[in-house]
């Protein structure tokens, strides 16, 4: 058994199975039990080294906690994370992603010994799988459940924030509906079969969101007026996108159509029901009162747009939001009431989310050089 000073530690280093094993005394905890610092190697001095580093980073504030790797990091992070009050698809997207993107890639390498080249290896290796929006999620997750590491004294510095996000493969373009298709669709949508017809025609004419209709409710219509209070949508604590979500909006006469047959349709379904039926006031909803999910939405939806000659694969019910948009940008309705009426907070985030469907292009300044100097090419004096 040697005895040997590291800085104002005493260490022992002894023995032990094949190898050696180093021991500090670091004082007591609250319950009289001895705080010991051990580490193991092959030799003595493998052990002398490990001693030195642990008691090094004790030095500068860092729990020399062996073995501490990025999975467990990532693990303790999304532990607290599920703690809070955000919601389950946010706590259900940070769980996929680092199970498959983070942990099975660079899950077990110990987190002091992680470096910025790690990271940005890592980072470049996934550009082709994922998009830029879901590295710049997936960055985020490293990022955070690293900067909670370091809170709790488990590493001194966040790696993952000295690498910037590389961009990853173009996502789907959302796009719109012609008009010769939307008149298609909203023809069929009109026939009683389809259980989701409504939801159908108040997309395409109203504007609003997927996930504001699957929560609107009867309480916010207004069939006499012809009007609709967006007051709710299937987010978290049915909160609304932004404040400016939180609007009323006039309904087209085919959509006030729609909402007195499916109202009359429910009325019958609810008599048939009976006492079997949950009755949340919901305007899309099952015979038996309870609220459709995201998927079996989409499934009616599909059917629709199959019935009216689309190929339904190629689209998504958020792109009947994008198809109003269009439809009445075509129409010459300015984008600031477009961006009114879609609940925007500004024409800024219209442009941006809705640019491919907004007409007509800006021209003028192309119009006004024709008058300037003529529409034919200058000719030279």
């Amino acid at each position: 058994m040697a005895k040997i000073l590291i800085g104002k530690y005493e260490a022992t280093i002894y023995p032990e199975g094949d190898g050696y094993t180093g021991a500090v005394s670091l004082g007591f905890y609250p319950n009289g039990k001895r705080k010991r610092l051990k580490r193991k190697g092959r030799t003595e001095d493998i052990v002398k080294d490990k001693l030195i580093e642990a008691l090094g980073e004790l030095d500068k504030g860092v729990k020399p906690e062996r073995n501490y790797t990025v999975a467990r990091a990532v693990n303790d992070f999304l532990t607290t994370f599920a703690r809070s009050s955000k919601s389950t698809s946010t706590k259900d997207t940070y769980r996929s992603l680092a199970d498959h993107q983070i942990i099975p890639l660079i899950g077990r390498i110990e987190l002091k010994r992680l470096t910025a080249d790690d990271v940005e290896t890592w980072l470049n290796g996934r550009t082709d799988h994922l998009t830029s929006s879901s590295l710049s999620i997936v960055h985020s997750l490293l990022k955070r459940s690293i900067r909670r590491a370091a809170r709790h004294d488990k590493v001194d510095r966040n790696v993952a924030e000295l690498v910037d996000t590389p961009a990853g493969k173009a996502g789907r373009k959302s796009k719109s509906l012609t008009l010769k298709q939307a008149k298609a669709v909203l023809k069929e949508a009109t026939k009683p079969e389809h259980k989701l017809g409504a939801y159908v025609i108040l997309a395409i004419t109203t504007g609003l969101r997927t996930e504001e209709l699957r929560k609107l409710k009867w309480e916010a219509v207004d069939l006499e007026t012809g009007t609709v209070y967006v007051l709710r949508a299937d987010r978290h604590n049915d909160e609304t996108k932004t404040r400016l979500s939180r609007r009323g909006l006039g309904l087209s006469d085919m959509g006030v159509e729609a909402l007195k047959a499916l109202k009359a349709r429910q009325a019958a379904e609810k008599l048939k029901a009976g006492e079997s039926y949950q009755d949340h006031d919901l305007v899309i909803c099952r015979e038996d009162g309870t609220p459709y999910t995201a998927r079996f939405v989409r499934w009616w939806f599909r059917k629709v747009l199959k019935a009216a000659g689309l190929n339904a694969d190629e689209w998504t019910p958020r792109e009947l939001r994008h198809t109003f948009v269009s439809i009445l940008s075509d129409h010459d309705v300015p984008i600031e009431k477009i961006s009114l009426l879609v609940g925007h907070s500004d024409t800024h985030i219209t442009e941006t989310v809705y640019r491919h469907q907004l007409k007509p292009e800006i021209r003028e300044g192309a119009e006004h050089m024709n008058v300037i100097f003529g529409s034919k090419t200058i000719k030279s004096a």
